[in-house]
């Protein structure tokens, strides 16, 4: 999945690194075969915006004449019926790549992407981002890579959906916002840390990326901190000990 900076840094030096267009365009990997002056050019046509708490970059359906890149802040990304109800497909914080699909083959915006705190990106409109594309194949061929992960992502996501029952989807879910390997495990020396989920989440938000109801993920829950699987702390979920795969 698009999104991550191309390596990791000290959270003050990144800051440091990322003041600037310029900067913040040559750390992410989509753009990492281009040349300082193919940077300089995309930076001259990026336009740095700031959203509050709950803005909404884009809707599903609108047409998309322009991509977005996070430079501070999280945004969700997600899709949502008639009556409201929604399915986060995923989350993204600084470095991550959105809206880019619609600029290439026109169609409209598939999904919605709203911001879930104070958020800053650069905006890029579809020509100039096209023109990047041109005169760099590498660029071209790093696009190719996102939309396949994409699509292996979304892919792995429909067989959960339909496969896996709300527990499994749940626990899936749980080991991803931790950034878990599931085949490690959780807790193999008794010097780790738990591992905690990098926010806090309601039980409806997380309802939501597993397409359950917040009762469900609720009932879970409970029973997970009953069996000493999990415990909240400030507000933050921590995982103790493995999950297991089954309930």
């Amino acid at each position: 999945m698009m999104g991550a900076f191309k390596s990791q840094k000290p959270a003050q030096a990144m800051h440091a690194e990322l003041d600037t267009p310029i900067s913040l365009l040559r750390r992410v990997e989509l753009f990492s075969h281009l040349t300082d002056d193919q940077l300089a050019q995309l930076a001259t046509q990026a336009r740095e915006l700031s959203f509050r708490k709950h803005a909404v970059l884009m809707n599903e359906g609108d047409p998309g004449e322009s991509m977005f890149i996070v430079k501070s802040g999280f945004v969700k990304v997600f899709v949502s019926d008639d009556d409201g109800r929604e399915l986060v497909l995923y989350e993204q914080g600084p470095g991550a790549v959105i809206g880019d699909i619609a600029l290439l083959d026109d169609e409209p915006r598939s999904a919605s992407v709203m911001t879930l705190e104070a958020s800053t990106a650069l905006m890029i409109g579809k020509q100039a981002f096209l023109s990047c594309l041109r005169e760099s194949p590498e660029t071209a061929i790093n696009i190719i890579r996102s939309l396949t992960t994409r699509l292996r992502d979304a892919t792995e996501g429909s067989r959960r959906l339909a496969l896996d029952n709300v527990y499994r989807r749940l626990v899936d879910k749980l080991h991803e916002l931790a950034s878990i390997d599931p085949q490690v495990g959780v807790g193999d020396t008794a010097d780790e840390p738990a591992p905690a989920l990098p926010k806090k989440y309601s039980h409806q938000e997380l309802g939501n990326m597993i397409g359950a109801s917040r009762e469900m993920v609720g009932k879970i829950m409970a029973e997970l901190v009953k069996g000493e699987y999990v415990e909240v702390v400030d507000g933050r979920l921590h995982l103790l000990r493995k999950l297991p795969r089954n309930w």
